[in-house]
């Protein structure tokens, strides 16, 4: 029996559970039993069996600091592979103390206090970036303490794998070679066995400032609002919308901004992609909005203001950034998706195809 500990986060964020499951379904294919365990980033003291509810994370430090570290209860001690899974693991905005990727909470309770202790092997999967829009990623080479990190956590992986461009380009620039191959979050839909319906929803997914952070971009909040507004109320009579919401927040500002529009939230992962299922295209905000679109073959966009965005390019679609957005532009998107966006659903099976191949070998020979 293979054991296998994730580090990820349960019942907080829908894209990090479609990123684990797709790592589950390709991992699958190797027809091994294996048998998972999984920590809560964001409370470490989840590696401890029998803390999986404490999501507090002073008081997950506090324990951390007090609790003996005992082999049979702890989750990374008894594993045979730990993975990484998903999730920005790479960003530097100098001159803010919590923007460095050194700073994550996770890296120095789970892997130098456990990991580099312990037997198991470790795999980064879909590991990202997340710096501004306009970055090259070398804004790590000025920084000692995050390329400190990355050369740490680097040397540590039996395995690493990058879901985007600039997170190539990080490592390029501290001389780290690791593979961009698309998220996994692709495969979430076929570890649940959820076949493409009959397509009845444009998607549409809102967040102000079209992203979680503004990094110093100078976001302009209220041109992405007025514009999106008035894309939207051009084509509510015209197509079948609902927005997908990721978040409570989310379902809030859409019912506020949009009250006549067909919202959907859960708090369950595997309802999202039973509903995805039935879109035919999106313009989304949320990176793991648009993927679960893509993964059923059918085009979706990404307007975003970070990096992570550019996620887009390695399936075979776009991104773009929200200050460029106007209704000219958001329809001019639209048009592109209705007609088919240049053949995505054949070119997007050839991509997914070999992504399937990319990661099975690579798993093959490290699991070996």
């Amino acid at each position: 029996m293979l054991k296998i500990t994730f580090i990820t986060t349960i019942n907080h964020n829908v894209g990090d559970d479609f990123i684990r499951e797709g790592i589950k379904y390709l991992l699958s294919k190797l027809n091994r039993p294996i048998e998972y365990e999984y920590i809560h980033k964001h409370s470490p003291i989840t590696v401890v069996k029998g803390f999986e509810r404490l999501r507090n994370y002073r008081i997950s430090q506090l324990l951390e600091f007090i609790l003996p570290i005992l082999s049979n209860k702890d989750k990374i001690l008894q594993a045979d592979i730990v993975i990484q899974s998903g999730a920005p693991v790479y960003w530097c905005h100098s001159g803010k103390p919590e923007a460095h990727c050194a700073d994550n909470e996770w890296y120095k309770p789970l892997i130098k206090k456990r990991l580099c202790k312990s037997k198991a092997k470790f795999f980064n999967i879909a590991a990202g970036s997340c710096q501004t829009w306009e970055s090259n990623g070398k804004e790590v080479t000025k920084c000692p303490k995050c390329s400190k990190y990355i050369k740490e956590l680097s040397s540590v992986s039996a395995l690493t794998t990058l879901r985007d461009n600039i997170a190539s380009q990080m490592l390029d620039s501290l001389k780290i070679a690791a593979p961009v191959i698309p998220c996994t979050s692709i495969f979430v839909s076929d570890l649940l066995n959820i076949k493409p319906e009959n397509p009845e929803y444009l998607a549409l997914n809102f967040m102000s400032g079209g992203g979680h952070y503004e990094f110093g971009q100078k976001i302009d909040y209220e041109k992405w609002d007025n514009e999106f507004t008035k894309f939207y109320n051009e084509i509510k009579d015209k197509e079948k919308t609902v927005f997908i919401c990721h978040s409570k927040k989310e379902l809030k500002t859409a019912k506020t901004k949009f009250p006549d529009s067909e919202t959907f939230y859960s708090e369950n992962y595997v309802d999202y992609i039973k509903f995805y299922a039935k879109v035919k295209y999106g313009i989304m905000n949320r990176i793991h909005g648009a993927f679960p679109i893509i993964s059923f073959g059918r085009p979706a966009v990404i307007i975003g203001n970070d990096s992570r965005a550019k996620m887009a390019e390695v399936v075979g679609s776009h991104s773009y950034f929200v200050n460029d957005m106007n209704f000219e532009k958001l329809t001019e998107i639209y048009k592109w998706l209705k007609t088919g966006a240049n053949d995505f659903e054949n070119r997007f099976k050839i991509i997914k195809a070999q992504a399937e191949q990319d990661y099975l070998t690579i798993f093959t020979d490290s699991i070996l």
